[in-house]
């Protein structure tokens, strides 16, 4: 029932109180009706709909007008002039209807309306079309401006500490209004991936065999052209699923090739194929068999593949320090030393990542530790000191044969022939 049926009703009871006289109702129209819902319940319409309604709007106006003067004419009444009023208030209702549904027939130039300059309210139980908003002011919140957004985030960071985050924050893809929070809880999820020393438990495998196995994984991540990412989530599969299952020799590569296996599903944009690792492992193995272990992998670890990486954290480490890329690389190749060393998998990740830094900085000659790197990687001097000693001490081992995919891989123009630097042997620190 449309807005104008209605209040012709209630002026019709009014006049039978008041003069017990009928007022003669209107008709209604079903095309009527479901076109003037169709205003009320749609921002935007058709060129016909609007042609329709522009002529409903006359309509209406003209059939209201000829109802009221009719009725103040046979009425006299108290309770009738009331109900003129509230019919008067209703008739502003074809009134609303947007300007623009008059001249639509006529504007063929325009496809449609501008959905933008019309809002639909609520009052009173009724909708109404509206060319403004209906939010005040005062709901609105103002802007922030950026200059306080700046000093705010200055006045939080500790002195001689450089923001690195606000300088990125025209980044979108840095996300800068939450870098520093998301690699805290990677620091804290740290705690859910605890590695524990296992080759004891394990009488089929020995930690030589481990470093050949991981040696063996760098080289089919160049291969395969993998993420760096991807190499250190494989060799962290790997060790997570040895510290809870005991295996034999000879399915060593087999976990070894499928942990890559999922963390090329995990990380790369297009992943390997099964067969590529078949072909890789010399056919060593079937698919079903690899499969299968998959299966077995993604039990064991809980399915749970949001692993903190150290590549990562030293990402980070590193632009917040705006390290260069020479020197990134460099420790880079200090980090990729430490997943060939069994000593160090029990060792944080944001640690490792940090001492890495520390060291490949004291070797350059660079100051070791700054404000910004304490700031930003949680850690101070004395907290990664001892593991800088241990990384250092595995730099310093001379390069064994079966073990040089890592050193030729450094040794490339590519990568600045950073595996060539030469390690003191008494650390500067």
């Amino acid at each position: 029932m449309t807005f104008l049926h209605q209040a012709i009703e209630k002026l019709s009871e009014g006049g039978k109180k008041g003069t017990n006289k009928k007022v003669p109702r209107l008709k209604r129209s079903r095309s009527t009706v479901s076109l003037i819902k169709a205003a009320a319940g749609k921002v935007g319409a058709t060129k016909k709909e609007a042609v329709q309604l522009s002529s409903i709007k006359v309509k209406g106006e003209q059939l209201a007008e000829v109802q009221i003067k009719d009725i103040q004419e046979k009425s006299t009444s108290e309770g009738s002039n009331s109900h003129i009023k509230e019919l008067s208030k209703d008739v502003s209702f074809c009134e609303s209807l947007p300007s623009s549904l008059d001249t639509a027939a006529s504007q063929e130039s325009k496809a449609s309306m501008d959905d933008s300059a019309l809002y639909i309210t609520a009052s009173e139980g009724r909708f109404v079309l509206t060319s403004h908003s209906p939010l005040h002011a005062k709901d609105i919140a103002p802007p922030v401006q950026k200059e306080e957004e700046e000093e705010d985030t200055k006045k939080d960071l500790p002195e001689g500490v450089e923001d690195f985050d606000l300088e990125m924050k025209e980044d979108p893809t840095a996300v800068a209004d939450y870098a520093h929070n998301i690699f805290k809880y990677y620091q804290e999820r740290e705690k859910k991936f605890v590695i524990v020393k296992y080759i004891d438990k394990q009488p089929d495998v020995m930690r030589s065999m481990r470093a050949i196995l991981v040696d063996w994984m760098v080289e089919v991540q160049e291969s395969f052209e993998l993420n760096h990412e991807t190499l250190y989530l494989g060799v962290k599969i790997l060790d997570l699923y040895l510290t809870r299952i005991v295996i034999k020799r000879d399915s060593l590569q087999l976990v070894g090739s499928t942990a890559l296996f999922i963390a090329c599903k995990f990380d790369e944009r297009t992943p390997p194929y099964v067969d590529d690792f078949l072909y890789i492992c010399d056919d060593a193995y079937n698919r079903k068999e690899l499969l299968a272990m998959e299966i077995k992998i993604l039990k064991k670890i809980d399915y749970d593949l949001g692993v903190p990486l150290s590549y990562r954290f030293l990402r980070r480490y590193a632009r917040c320090a705006k390290v260069g890329m020479e020197d990134l690389t460099f420790t880079r190749y200090i980090l990729e030393m430490s997943l060939m060393d069994y000593d160090l998998i029990d060792s944080s990740d944001s640690a490792l990542a940090a001492a890495a830094l520390m060291l490949s900085r004291c070797i350059k000659g660079q100051p070791s530790w700054t404000p910004t790197l304490e700031y930003y990687s949680g850690y101070k001097v004395e907290d990664i000191y001892h593991l800088t000693q241990t990384l250092h001490s595995m730099m310093c081992q001379p390069p064994k044969e079966h073990l040089n995919t890592i050193r030729n891989k450094y040794s490339h123009k590519v990568f600045y022939e950073v595996a060539k630097i030469p390690i003191p042997e008494k650390l500067p620190l």
